[in-house]
């Protein structure tokens, strides 16, 4: 039964090299995809049954050393006469019982579920079809998802594996990102940036979980790109997901974030410095006085000139490297604008 096991799992292994070896990395044959579910179900099932056999040689082994436990207890010597009594039946001692292994996982027949969602869709039932992909998409795992994906594509109806990689996109972001990354192994390379985009239409309280998904999994540069795409997302939307990123103490995806919303023109900027909390205020500010040219920073300063606070968080930005900065502060005064941040307001009780 292991070498049986083995050879299913070198079975798996051929299979998927394959997969991912196939021409184009685009579709994958449908009938390697089928082999390659049943390759795993029967290694799955191989596994359960060796781990059942393994506890029964095991439970075999301890009776076999240990005969005691299943003889009875002999009784002791009656050292005198016992007392007239109403002979009591011997009590019998249970015999221990074997526990009952759990039954191996029922694996989902890919292949049947593919035949009913083309049926229905030939059919013409649309709605049936769309709630069939949506409840695949909620309840398959991850590698099950993925390869209902290939088979769909290969001999599905047009269009089904899209949108079976899009409703993945509604699940858990641990989920998303594994079927994500499930479909990249397989060379679905539409369906996984039809997944991928599904992501863009997350909502800001959400993404922190989905990039930390995405963090964990590997894949960097999708977390990037996502931030990249915020980058010009309406001031509102991208001012709550600046909170929720320092919120959950994601401080490198909040600069990247603010870095690329530092390309937005000069109205946009002052707008979303105003709305941004103090603290992020400033880093959006800081970020400003490296991308951006003179010229553009001092017309940000004249935005922002009747806002003290945020003026003076870009002059103090400006001043921790006021020799890069000389062109800046040359065109800060031609426009009559002052250089030193204001001095803050002395109390009364200090000037005593």
């Amino acid at each position: 039964m292991l070498n049986a096991s083995r050879y299913a799992g070198q079975r798996e292994r051929r299979l998927n090299e394959a997969i991912r070896a196939s021409p184009g990395r685009q579709r994958p044959d449908g009938d390697l995809l089928r082999q390659l579910a049943q390759a795993r179900t029967l290694r799955e099932g191989l596994g359960a049954r060796c781990l059942q056999l393994s506890n029964e040689l095991q439970e075999l082994e301890i009776r076999l050393r240990h005969p005691q436990l299943d003889e009875p207890q002999l009784q002791e010597p009656r050292l005198q006469e016992p007392r007239l009594q109403q002979p009591q039946p011997q009590a019998q001692r249970p015999q221990a019982q074997e526990p009952t292994p759990p039954p191996p996982p029922v694996r989902p027949d890919l292949g049947a579920l593919t035949a009913r969602i083309t049926t229905l869709h030939r059919a013409g039932a649309h709605p049936e079809t769309a709630d069939l992909l949506t409840e695949a998409a909620a309840r398959l795992d991850a590698t099950d998802a993925a390869l209902l994906v290939g088979m769909l594509s290969q001999r599905g109806p047009t269009g089904a594996s899209l949108q079976l990689a899009r409703n993945c996109a509604r699940s858990a972001p641990e989920r998303a990102v594994a079927v994500l990354s499930e479909l990249r192994e397989l060379g679905l390379a539409e369906e996984a940036a039809e997944l991928f985009h599904a992501f863009w239409s997350y909502p800001a309280a959400a993404l922190p979980a989905l990039l930390a998904a995405l963090e964990r999994a590997g894949q960097h540069a999708d977390g990037a790109t996502l931030l990249w795409e915020w980058g010009s997302a309406p001031t509102p939307e991208l001012t709550a997901l600046a909170a929720g990123l320092q919120q959950h103490g994601r401080r490198a995806d909040l600069r990247t974030l603010l870095r690329q919303a530092a390309g937005r023109p000069t109205a946009d900027l002052a707008a979303l410095a105003a709305e941004l909390p103090p603290e992020l205020a400033g880093v959006l500010l800081g970020e400003l006085t490296v991308l951006r040219p003179p010229v553009e920073l001092a017309r940000l300063a004249a935005a922002l000139k009747d806002q003290p606070a945020l003026y003076g968080q870009l002059l103090t930005a400006l001043l921790a490297d006021e020799a890069r900065h000389r062109t800046t502060f040359a065109a800060l005064r031609t426009a009559g604008l002052p250089t030193t941040p204001p001095a803050a307001p002395r109390s009364r009780w200090g000037r005593r």
